[in-house]
């Protein structure tokens, strides 16, 4: 795929989230809860939804129908991925002015960043391998890289020639 197929394709998905899922319109359904991730034991759903002009990470227990809030701020969080062993929740946000990786605890709520690159990083997923999977425009076209919840080991995992 050319990166002008890509491109457009980025910039549609982007419009596409922005319109309450109606392409360009506005005519689509409200944007509500999106994105759900089954929890390791598929007892909890973690899943995204806008709150207050921004986007919010919820669990939703499948037995009990009970919701939990997981983030309350004034800036989007999304993507979310639950680890392996179900106690953490890795997810993108613009917290800091441009995307990057969030690692959320859930025993204390205690959100630490993963990535810190000036370009953005988005599309988290962790891994039954305990690294978590992300795509970064970090060299100019888009990536797959990998890298451990705590920030360290980063690796580039695709390549993409000219």
């Amino acid at each position: 795929m050319s990166k002008g197929l890509r491109i457009i394709g980025l910039v549609a998905a982007l419009a596409v989230t922005l319109s309450g899922c109606s392409f360009l319109g506005g005519n689509g359904p409200e944007f509500t809860n999106w994105e759900p991730q089954l929890s390791p034991s598929g007892e909890k759903l973690a899943y995204e939804s806008p709150v207050e002009g921004s986007l919010e990470l919820f669990t939703y227990d499948l037995q009990s129908g009970e919701v939990h809030r997981l983030t309350k701020n004034d800036v989007d969080d999304w993507s979310p991925s639950w680890s392996p062993d179900g106690t953490r929740i890795v997810f993108a946000s613009n917290r800091d002015k441009n995307v990057d990786i969030y690692v959320l605890d859930l025993d204390t709520l205690a959100v630490s960043r993963v990535t810190t690159n000036e370009k953005d990083d988005i599309n988290p997923t962790w891994g039954s391998d305990g690294r978590i999977y992300f795509n970064s425009n970090r060299t100019g076209v888009w990536e797959i890289y990998s890298i451990d919840p705590d920030g360290g080991n980063l690796v580039k995992v695709t390549e993409t020639g000219e």
